[in-house]
């Protein structure tokens, strides 16, 4: 595992709790919000390393205590007093904990994380950066769709460098006329 999530405290930062709702009605449909956003800012390929944990003495109707959900291990905290509990066991467990990142708000989890050589980053810092990634993967594809339009235009002749060769082209072709 690479990643450890501190699930209810990353939820309540990304997703809003729909007020309309029951409790559990609510936990559920925010949870299914959080996974969403999960699958678009983990990559598929490190979804496998993932674990998210959630505060839960029961897991939900219809659900086990364990399960993968597109590759994210996802496990509600039962036998555990806490899923804070299941987190600091996991951290002290990890057998190459500098390879682990934990994504929790809590200070007790960063001190347990920190004392073992974990990258810890506070739930909102990890959201920011998340964010930050995904503006940065649409504004790369943007210019790199931009820059295969002007490449396409260029071939057919509408594109801007096309238009300056033609410019040039068609100013040597004036000069000749007027005898320059």
């Amino acid at each position: 595992m690479r990643l450890l999530i501190d699930g209810y405290n990353l939820m309540f930062e990304s997703t809003s709790v729909d007020q309309r709702l029951d409790g559990k009605n609510a936990l559920r449909a925010a949870r299914g919000r959080l996974m969403d956003l999960l699958l678009e800012w983990i990559e598929e390929e490190s979804r496998s390393q993932t674990m998210i944990v959630f505060d839960a003495k029961k897991a939900p109707p219809g659900l086990p205590d364990r399960y993968e959900h597109h590759g994210i291990r996802i496990v509600f905290a039962r036998d555990w007093d806490s899923a804070d509990e299941l987190i600091q066991t996991e951290i002290r467990r990890h057998p190459t904990p500098k390879l682990l990142t934990v994504v929790s708000s809590d200070h007790m989890i960063h001190k347990k994380a920190n004392a073992r050589g974990a990258t810890v980053l506070d739930s909102q810092v990890w959201l920011d950066r998340q964010i930050a990634a995904r503006a940065r993967r649409f504004r790369d594809s943007s210019a790199a769709c931009n820059a295969q339009e002007e490449s396409m235009a260029d071939e057919k002749g509408d594109g801007p460098s096309k238009q300056k060769a033609l410019d040039v082209e068609e100013k040597a072709h004036w000069l000749k006329e007027f005898g320059y």
